[in-house]
């Protein structure tokens, strides 16, 4: 895991996993919803 725009509007953290079938999975994480499409 990790934050991006760490003290900017939309800051976030992501984690990104493998699924058993090889597919990539992104999960986002936003301090507020109202940041969601800040950027």
């Amino acid at each position: 895991p990790m934050v991006r725009f760490r003290g900017e509007p939309g800051e976030q953290a992501t984690l990104f996993i493998r699924d058993p079938s090889g597919n990539a999975l992104e999960f986002k994480g936003f301090r507020s919803l109202e940041q969601v499409f800040a950027h």
